[in-house]
């Protein structure tokens, strides 16, 4: 088989799952309806994981905060008075508390990244963030702002 029919193999059955998933696509296009999937995929994995990455824990936070009026022990010293003396044990021990912390956020943002990449069409992306016009910046601003603590 020559990479052109595998090519064309390929996109048949990828545009056949799209018809399968997307109700839409008796109404337009195959591509438009890979298009309308992967967008649609890549925003409930935003939404869920951002819900809970980071909204749900923040919120849960606010209420121990209000309650204790501390948000927790420090990642740097932990429970002690002082932080620990510099050392390289120190400094492995805060970059694995800080890895603890965090790695879940990280995952999140590596699955976003290669959902924009694989599932959002490169020209849509350009048309709507891609201006330099307050529409396109503004626009960029306020999703970028779910993502913020």
């Amino acid at each position: 088989m020559n990479r052109i029919h595998e090519h064309r193999l390929f996109r048949f059955a990828c545009v056949g799952i799209a018809d399968t998933l997307t109700p839409m696509s008796k109404r337009v296009g195959p591509r438009a309806a890979v298009s309308l999937t992967g967008v649609s995929v890549l925003v409930v994995i935003f939404l869920g994981g951002l819900y809970y990455v980071k909204w749900s824990p923040s919120y849960q936070r606010a209420f121990t905060a209000a309650a204790q009026h501390s948000i927790g022990a420090s990642i740097v010293s932990g429970k002690l008075a002082a932080p620990p003396a510099p050392s390289v044990d120190a400094a492995v021990g805060y970059a694995w508390a800080y890895g603890k912390s965090i790695w879940q956020a990280m995952v999140l943002g590596l699955l976003l990244g290669a959902g924009v990449q694989a599932l959002v069409p490169r020209g849509w992306l350009v048309g709507v963030f891609g201006s330099m016009k307050f529409t396109g910046v503004a626009l960029a601003g306020l999703v970028s702002t779910a993502s913020m603590m």
